[in-house]
């Protein structure tokens, strides 16, 4: 009896032991978790402030260009429109897109006319970013004067012509973009030589700063230079590379909050647990003495145990496989979202600013307005809508075939005459390019699904002339090999980089050489999944500078017929 008495001591306190290291290690496990989880709460408010200052910056090229791509502002500005100018050129950007800063130049780079902070400076003078302005004035310039240089063989086309910088103007960051003022359409013109220059001036700490604290959710977040604060923050960097200051925020850490907030609550539960243990060993005292009975018990059920204990494990190692698909899945759905999200805001933003500034020029001037006028500003209004309502088609039409929602309906169609189709009504919208087709080689009839079938040419033709603004000779050529009709399409545009071709059915990807052309990257994933549908098959060649040539393969015996012939 004494010799259990003391085992029963002995184990009381073993067991007290344990419970008091068990509690050290959750406490060290759980500070460890909540050190991770606000690294990753950090990482996560970092990507989001640099997003939003992104955004910010690029916003500012696509503001400018609202007001200077427009055959109002070539004709008033030209002629000294003053009130005109403060009304929809400085007053607009100041109020409208919150720009600090405007200047307009005549085309021998004299300033005419600035608004510094939503006032109109009579007396023309610069502040203290002249020396950026007129850099920026230069760059734009002689951008333009390539365009009658003599000899020159492919001048720049003048409604790509830009310049920006990120840059310091008086200790503050600033974003400083140029650009020319150039006709909207065709019906104004102005000489080479004779553009007028407008530069917006947008500082970074100032309206930008709430701007993505909005967007990030950090109420905390602004502009400072002292790198002290750098441990939760962003550098703000120059367009030279050097850093002109940084995003700092007070940082949101989820995991030390859940500590604080539980750590009253652990504590009492470790000194409940150790209530207990105590409580526990005092009745060890009268089961000891059943202790050698159970011995039995317990070696009959070991073997039991250790097959459950086999089972177990493997169902935990089954779950833990499934969980890092199941992760790897909302990794690769995050992704996609993000570049979602991205490109819609930039696609969206152009269109609705035509849409607005369109719509209030009209009601701005509805006492004197001409039809003309109003043909006019209805036209801007119809392309942006167009534009957008493309841009969902595209979206949905990505997602139905995403889904599996999109069901082939083949019939018996002439791929020449649906090929004839979107040529011609691609020429009625462009009348800038020209077809040339050879298309006799093309079987009678194939079996495929008319609709889906043209939103692959219609896509691909559209991106033919798009992309070869310069180039007006589209080339289409077919031929039929192994049951197989071959159609490609060759034009001579910009072409792209051999880097970029094996992403380029991706969705959301864009080549490099697409950069300033408008585009959201879903309209080639689309043909190929279509394509793939129909058990067909799309490929690409090109060179930058040298043009593009996609050539699409359909089965002719319909969408089943080449993905039997390959399992047999």
């Amino acid at each position: 009896m004494q010799q259990n008495i003391r085992i029963t001591s002995h184990v009381t306190i073993v067991l007290t032991l344990l419970t008091a290291l068990t509690a050290l290690l959750l406490a060290g496990f759980m500070w460890l978790a909540s050190t991770k989880v606000d690294d990753i709460a950090l990482t996560r408010q970092k990507g989001y402030v640099e997003q939003g200052l992104d955004e910010q910056v690029k916003a500012v090229q696509h503001e400018l260009e609202s007001v200077t791509t427009w055959n109002d502002a070539v004709l008033l500005v030209s002629k000294g429109a003053h009130q005109w100018i403060v009304d929809n050129i400085g007053t607009w950007m100041h109020t409208y897109f919150n720009h600090d800063r405007t200047y307009l130049f005549n085309e021998r780079d004299e300033l005419v006319f600035a608004m510094r902070d939503g006032q109109d400076i009579a007396a023309l003078t610069f502040s203290e970013d002249e020396k950026p302005v007129a850099a920026l004035r230069d760059n734009v310039r002689a951008e333009l004067n390539k365009r009658i240089a003599p000899g020159d063989s492919a001048p720049p086309v003048i409604g790509g012509i830009f310049s920006e910088q990120i840059l310091a103007i008086s200790g503050r960051p600033a974003v400083v973009s140029a650009r020319p003022i150039v006709p909207s359409t065709d019906a104004v013109s102005v000489d080479p030589g004779k553009e007028f220059i407008a530069i917006a001036v947008k500082f970074l700490d100032a309206g930008a700063v709430a701007k993505i604290a909005r967007y990030a959710r950090i109420e905390t977040l602004h502009f400072t230079t002292d790198s002290a604060e750098a441990s939760a923050a962003i550098p703000v960097r120059a367009t030279d590379g050097s850093t002109l200051g940084y995003m700092a925020w007070q940082p949101v850490r989820p995991g030390m909050m859940l500590i604080e907030q539980i750590a009253p609550v652990g504590v009492a539960g470790i000194a409940v647990a150790m209530g207990v243990v105590i409580f526990l060993g005092r009745g060890l005292r009268k089961t000891s003495i059943d202790l050698s009975e159970s011995r039995l018990a317990l070696m009959r059920h070991r073997d039991q145990l250790e097959e459950s204990v086999r089972l177990r494990t493997a169902e935990i190692e089954r779950q833990r496989e499934e969980l890092d698909r199941l992760l790897a899945q909302e990794r690769h759905v995050n992704a996609l979202q993000r570049q979602f999200v991205t490109m819609a805001s930039h696609e969206f933003r152009t269109p609705l600013a035509i849409i607005d500034a369109a719509a209030q020029r009209l009601s701005r001037t509805k006492a004197t307005q001409k039809p003309e006028y109003v043909e006019e500003k209805a036209a801007q209004i119809r392309s942006a809508v167009l534009r957008m309502v493309d841009l969902m088609e595209s979206i949905l039409s990505a997602g139905r075939l995403e889904t599996g929602k999109t069901t082939l309906k083949p019939e018996r169609l002439s791929l020449a005459e649906l090929i004839e189709t979107c040529c011609a009504r691609q020429a009625d919208i462009r009348k800038s390019h020209t077809f040339h087709k050879d298309l006799s080689h093309l079987p009678q009839t194939i079996l495929a699904d008319r609709a889906t079938i043209e939103q692959v040419f219609t896509n691909l033709l559209s991106n033919a002339i798009k992309y070869a603004p310069k180039a007006p000779d589209i080339h289409i050529r077919s031929w039929t090999k192994n049951g197989m009709s071959y159609v490609s399409i060759k034009d001579d545009g910009i072409g792209m980089d051999a880097e970029d071709l094996p992403k380029l059915f991706q969705p959301y990807y864009r080549a490099r050489s697409a950069t300033g052309i408008a585009g959201t990257g879903i309209g080639l994933n689309i043909v190929k999944q279509i394509i793939d549908l129909h058990g067909g098959s799309i490929s690409v060649e090109s060179a930058l500078g040298r043009g593009t040539t996609f050539t699409v393969a359909l089965p002719n015996k319909g969408p089943l017929a080449n993905i039997i012939k390959r399992a047999a």
